[in-house]
């Protein structure tokens, strides 16, 4: 709709004068070099809008990869916290576990007291 607004805008200003009626136009001639220049200018403008997409297409997908890294960012932030935290809870693991080995060995010592007390 845009395009067709611009390309009559552009007929009205523009191009009455290349197409004022001379002593050899006909208005076949006339109806074709119009034809002709219609084209020019749609595909010209065609041109103008697919270049303007692309880079406003460029400019999303950069947005959109933007996010994504984004996204990985904070994924790999949360990974880490969580290795932290599960560092954490293994060092602790690490340190009950010695605690109960060394609670064992002291049970096993009183228990051994005790029977060679009962003897």
């Amino acid at each position: 709709m845009r395009s067709r607004l611009l390309i009559a805008i552009v007929f009205f200003l523009v191009l009455p004068g290349s197409f004022a009626q001379g002593p050899g136009n006909d208005l076949e001639d006339r109806i074709r070099s119009l034809e002709a220049a219609v084209a020019a200018l749609d595909t010209r403008l065609a041109t103008r809008t697919t270049a303007g997409a692309g880079s406003l297409d460029t400019s999303v997908a950069g947005l959109s990869v933007q996010r994504r890294i984004d996204e990985l960012e904070r994924q790999v932030e949360n990974l880490t916290r969580q290795m932290t935290t599960l560092q954490r809870q293994v060092e602790q693991a690490g340190r009950d576990a010695s605690s109960a080995i060394r609670e064992a060995e002291a049970a096993r010592r009183d228990a051994r007291d005790a029977l060679m007390r009962a003897r």
